[in-house]
């Protein structure tokens, strides 16, 4: 389906004719005929065989841009129009009765029928659509002038008789800027004063929001299209050149350079910054876009360091410290909006270096990513029950600050940890390694138990709404909140008495 969202070939009527042709049994058979009766010429009969098959293939390849396929042993059908169902009929009919594989080529429009999403394609890409404003209109649903027109109490996306949609939700307050934009605002201040850094994508400068870099610096800025391990390759190449180059790939695409990660960026010890965009629950682009199997995939490789900050403040922190130091960097950032916090002045954070938030001596909640601001929230509704919380911000899921964690657990009979990513192989796993490590020499830990919050590793996670989707899963602030009380009660765990009380007494242990 070639909706001009990537490549788009030149075609043609001539182009159309052959294939009409190639789709004719008449010109299949009349071609095998033809090639074994003048194979069987004596002398001359397989050089005109050989010559003729070529003048052919020069013959189709001239106006047909399906030739590669061809070569391929793979017949090339197109390019037929997608909105002319009557020619998709019949071009399906023949194409089944063929022998052999068989590619398709269809050409449709983006959002056709439908004018503002012929006129934005790139907002009208995802499942995740704008606001539309539409007004019935017998069988037909026009667009509407102004605000829209159409019946309350309807049920979202009545069907074909020409129902109503349901009425628009109401206007929201404006949202903080998201990640993403944070982002990508701090890299173009860097840049400016830093001639090395460049800036790579896969075919997502507007997701990634490069394209606002790319207007700023359009000489420093390569989009190599849907070539995910390309980008990565490209990029090690410039590291070693002396460049500092900054791959941004959402997190479910980047797992398709996992190769090219391994071999040509960590093997080499290369400072190249993966910015990994859309990293956990995403939402309503689907199953195929939760970018929940990344950070498992990272966390095993030499020389790679892997962070997540808790809010977009930490963010730019983070991008700092990624650009000041030489190694592979791996920096999680989702496509949430943030917490809407006031600018601060970024100051690299120190490899390795987790933070503290609150103390606690009954359960001890480590989180990676800005799931650790849900965390606090869970402290605070533990806490009015009479448990004392502590909450850490390891920052970075590779290397761990190990000394910090084993610190803050000594004593603590629960330790939970939080992230929003696949829990096999993950974050927690990496935290309960330290504690099992650490509890063979330290007896106030052989009685911590370590129990994982994240995203179930043994189906997919399917399409819906971030806020429901971290419901559904219990990684919403209340479904943590009753994870952690069902831990604490599976292993005959009370509260000592509160917040203020535990802190004390845990800082005594401590």
């Amino acid at each position: 389906n070639d909706n001009e969202m990537s490549i788009s070939p030149t075609v043609g009527a001539v182009s159309t004719y052959l294939s009409k042709i190639k789709l004719s049994g008449a010109w299949r058979s009349s071609k095998s005929v033809y090639d074994r009766v003048i194979e069987k010429i004596p002398v001359i009969g397989p050089g005109v065989l050989m010559w003729s098959q070529r003048l052919r293939r020069s013959v189709v390849n001239l106006a047909s841009p399906g030739q590669l396929f061809e070569d391929l042993g793979i017949t090339y059908i197109g390019v037929i129009p997608g909105h002319d169902l009557r020619a998709l009929n019949e071009t399906f009919k023949r194409v089944l009765q063929l022998k052999g594989p068989v590619i398709v080529h269809v050409r449709t429009q983006k959002g056709r029928g439908y004018r503002p999403a012929e006129a934005d394609q790139v907002s009208f890409h995802g499942a995740a659509l704008p606001p539309m404003d539409v007004a019935s209109n017998g069988s037909n649903l026009a667009v509407a002038a102004g605000k829209p027109s159409i019946r309350p109490g309807t049920p979202h996306g009545a069907g074909s008789n020409g129902d109503a949609l349901a009425p628009a939700a109401t206007a929201t307050k404006a949202k903080a800027p998201n990640y993403t934009s944070v982002f990508v605002a701090e890299l173009i201040r860097i840049a400016a004063d830093d001639p090395r850094i460049v800036a790579i994508t896969a075919g997502m400068p507007t997701g990634t929001g490069l394209a606002r870099f790319q207007a700023a610096y359009p000489s420093r800025f390569v989009d190599v299209g849907i070539a995910e391990q390309h980008a990565v390759t490209m990029a090690s190449g410039m590291a070693i050149a002396g460049l500092r180059p900054v791959v941004a790939i959402y997190s479910t695409f980047l797992q398709r350079a996992f190769d090219q990660t391994v071999h040509d960026v960590c093997q080499n010890d290369l400072p190249v910054l993966l910015a990994v965009d859309r990293a956990g629950l995403v939402g309503e682009d689907g199953t195929s876009h939760q970018g929940m199997f990344t950070l498992a995939a990272q966390r095993q490789l030499p020389y790679l360091v892997v962070a997540s900050p808790k809010d977009e403040q930490e963010l730019r922190a983070l991008l700092h410290t990624a650009l000041g130091q030489e190694h592979p960097f791996a920096l999680h950032y989702p496509r949430d909006a943030g917490f809407g916090l006031p600018e601060a002045t970024p100051r690299p954070i120190p490899v390795g270096q987790g933070e503290v938030l609150r103390e606690g001596r009954d359960v001890l909640i480590v989180g990676f990513g800005p799931i650790v601001m849900r965390g606090l929230e869970v402290a605070d509704a533990l806490g009015s029950e009479a448990w004392s919380v502590g909450v850490v911000n390891a920052r970075f899921a590779k290397p761990l600050d190990r000394e910090l964690i084993v610190r803050q657990a000594r004593g603590v009979p629960l330790v939970v940890t939080l992230e929003e990513s696949v829990v096999t192989a993950g974050f927690g796993s990496a935290v309960l390694e330290v504690i099992e490590e650490a509890r063979l020499m330290d007896a106030s830990l052989r009685d911590t138990v370590v129990h994982l919050i994240g995203i179930p590793g043994d189906r997919f996670v399917d399409h819906g709404a971030v806020t429901d989707l971290r419901e559904r899963l219990r990684l919403d602030a209340v479904g943590i909140a009753a994870q952690v009380r069902e831990a604490a009660t599976a292993h005959g765990l009370r509260p000592s008495g509160g917040a203020h009380a535990g802190a004390e007494a845990h800082a005594e242990a401590v």
